[in-house]
């Protein structure tokens, strides 16, 4: 191609062109068409319209300077450049490629037609380089359904693009001049070829043989990962809560490929990742983990902003949040959670923007007992009054409670326990092939859901219950002390004990097990 040389003097073949470009709304991406027009003879400051941000209101001056650094001068006349739906705001800087490619066909060195049927997203450096934008997952995916010539991304962002988007062209640019060219009729650029997963690397997670005695939270932490279960682990300081709870996602099968592929929507939607993590994210499904500080705020947990950012149970979406001094959170961050655990969604609406963020992810959450955490310790004395025990089990509200299956309480190690050199027998991997048959016989039985969200009319039909099992519940729970959601909830955890031991249907000792894990301290 001419090295684009001498445009300066070149009259304009399209005074109007369109390019197809997209937002991202949560992690969802729609199209935006950018129009781009010249009028008159003489040099106008541009103007953008359609809403755009300050970012989008910047780029025609980005868009100019790369233009020139690359040896592409500017058309004469007013430039307009509208994108279209104009109602919508538009966000980011991921629209300054289309706009300069739409520029440079009004200059008439990439076909009108040609561009029309492509789909162009990316930021503009000063010295023409084209730079990664976030969402490059769910853009790819709205390139496949339109069903678009060619995808036109950054360089950084062509791997994942073309995992995203198998069956159409993607094309990585490395700068403005690479761009045309790839726009070009004649143009003999090579799309990117379908990177190969790689390897997974090791585990990050500690294996759960560290742990040192602490029998029962141990299996409370199996019951918890077979069935999907959220988990409460109260204790004394250094007993081990947080320890378990970081076990928790090594005793998690990876993820299927299409949780995967929605993990990497979020995590493409609202940060910029590398290639190469992003592959291997693909490659081994390895399972978020959250763990967020008790300052964290509203927003923070669940999301809100303008642009509206995810909180932290979108982020953990699909894995673990774990909530250590479950106690210090605020209130407000805490009541949010309320939603998202029954429902695995959040609606977040700011300033007439309405979002709906994925948000299905396992609790794990760790409390010490009382203020100075010395309550129940064997040899140590609690130093606080029962008012202020009350107050600060109060920070926790029951309807919270209730939506947690497993509270399990924990004491101090022995400190021979501590110094014995021999691990246990238990080790995360052989656990984690226990539980990812189970989540498989699950799936399976329940319809394509794991006992945590099993129907409570599936719950109460003869096969799943005994008789026997049955009748414990009533006599246990016939003083209302027991919600119905608490109810249900121990019920699927009844069906997961039942399973790990084999069994067909829930037996009163497994209904026994699942409310000695219920009873709150």
């Amino acid at each position: 191609m001419d090295p684009l040389a001498n445009l300066m003097e070149r009259a304009p073949t399209h005074r109007h062109v369109r390019v197809l470009a997209a937002d991202l709304v949560g992690v969802e991406a729609r199209p935006v068409v950018v129009e781009a027009s010249v009028h008159g003879n003489t040099h106008a400051p541009p103007r953008v319209l359609g809403l755009p941000d300050a970012a989008v209101r910047e780029a025609f001056h980005r868009v100019q300077t790369a233009s020139r650094s690359v040896g592409i001068g500017t058309v004469r006349g007013q430039t307009v450049v509208n994108l279209a739906p104009a109602h919508t705001r538009k966000v980011g800087s991921g629209f300054d490629l289309a706009i300069a490619l739409a520029l440079a066909s009004i200059a008439g060195f990439v076909s009108a037609r040609e561009l029309s049927h492509s789909l162009v997203v990316g930021e503009l450096g000063l010295d023409g380089s084209v730079r990664p934008v976030t969402g490059i997952l769910p853009i790819a995916e709205l390139a496949a359904r339109l069903g678009v010539d060619r995808l036109v991304c950054p360089h950084e962002c062509a791997p994942l693009a073309a995992m995203a988007a198998p069956d159409i062209p993607v094309f990585a640019a490395r700068d403005l001049a690479e761009a045309i060219e790839q726009c070009s009729a004649t143009s003999t650029a090579r799309p990117v070829a379908t990177p190969t997963m790689r390897s997974a690397p090791e585990r990050r997670e500690p294996d759960i043989a560290r742990v040192r005695g602490q029998e029962s939270a141990q299996r409370a932490l199996l019951y918890a990962a077979a069935g999907g279960h959220n988990i409460l682990l109260s204790g004394p300081p250094g007993c081990g809560k947080t320890l378990l709870a970081r076990c928790l996602p090594g005793l998690l099968p990876a993820l299927d490929s299409a949780a995967r592929i929605e993990v990497l929507r979020i995590r493409t939607a609202f940060e910029l990742g590398e290639p190469t993590a992003t592959a291997d994210i693909l490659g081994h499904g390895l399972r978020p983990f959250r763990a967020p500080h008790h300052t964290t705020s509203y927003a923070g947990m669940i999301g809100g902003g303008r642009p509206v950012r995810p909180g932290e149970v979108t982020l953990a979406h699909g894995g673990v949040l774990f909530l250590d001094e479950l106690p210090e959170f605020g209130r407000p961050a805490l009541e949010a959670l309320r939603q998202p655990l029954e429902g695995g969604v959040v609606h977040v609406r700011r300033a007439g923007e309405s979002i709906l963020l994925p948000a299905s992810f396992q609790l794990a959450a760790a409390m010490n007992p009382c203020p100075c955490g010395n309550l129940g310790h064997p040899s140590l004395a609690c130093t606080d009054t029962p008012r202020q025990v009350d107050r600060y089990r109060g920070r926790i509200s029951g309807p919270l409670l209730d939506r947690i299956d497993l509270h399990v309480h924990l004491l101090p190690v022995p400190a021979a326990d501590l110094m014995d050199q021999q691990e246990d027998s238990a080790r995360s991997p052989q656990l984690r092939e226990l539980v990812q048959g189970l989540h498989a016989q699950q799936m399976e039985r329940n319809g394509g859901v794991l006992n945590r969200a099993l129907s409570a009319g599936a719950l109460r039909s003869p096969a799943h219950l005994q008789r026997s099992a049955r009748a414990l519940i009533l006599k246990y729970c016939s003083d209302g002390r027991l919600s119905a959601r608490a109810i249900i909830r121990m019920l699927r955890l009844g069906r997961t004990i039942a399973d790990i031991a084999g069994k067909e249907r829930i037996e009163e000792e497994d209904v026994g097990v699942a409310m000695h894990y219920r009873a709150r301290f």
